[in-house]
């Protein structure tokens, strides 16, 4: 099951734990300030919004598991119940965070750091050096003139030696 609900959170971004609240995946898009591009910034919270999960989680649940939607149901909240009936409890959910309970409250320790893989960058101008490109760029468009005239005249001379 835990499995399931680390795919789950990862495809969809949010996972909803009845009576416990909504794991959710927050964003903040990168922006510039003062000539640096700021990192965007990336956590995993719990929102204390109780609400009932959605009929697509039992689904990709169920598909998951290899089961119906009806015993996904019955597992996922045979799952939560063992977790909620305890006076003090830990739920692991993988590299993302583990979830606590302690008497009534529950709280989240994230492990995920979007830190680690986004970082603020700050761009700097290179300086603009000229090269003597001018000659070099000039001394092949001369060549290629001279190429393209020596193809054409033997082109000429080929079509009139034919003629003749």
């Amino acid at each position: 099951m835990n499995n399931s609900l680390i795919q789950y959170f990862i495809k969809f971004g949010h996972l909803v734990l009845p009576e416990i609240g909504t794991l959710k995946w927050q964003k903040q898009e990168a922006y510039w300030e003062s000539n640096t591009l700021i990192a965007p910034k990336e956590q995993i919270v719990l929102e204390s919004v109780y609400e009932n999960p959605s009929k697509q989680f039992y689904t990709f649940v169920a598909e998951d598991l290899g089961l119906s939607i009806e015993q996904a149901t019955i597992q996922f909240d045979i799952y939560l119940k063992e977790f909620t009936n305890q006076a003090i409890a830990s739920l692991n959910i993988g590299n993302l965070g583990t979830l606590h309970k302690n008497a009534s409250q529950y709280s989240w320790n994230n492990l995920y750091n979007g830190e680690n893989y986004f970082k603020n960058i700050t761009p700097v101008a290179a300086p603009i050096v000229k090269e003597k490109d001018s000659k070099v760029s000039s001394n092949k468009s001369s060549i290629w003139i001279i190429w393209t005239l020596i193809i054409t005249s033997i082109a000429i001379i080929l079509i009139l030696y034919k003629q003749s």
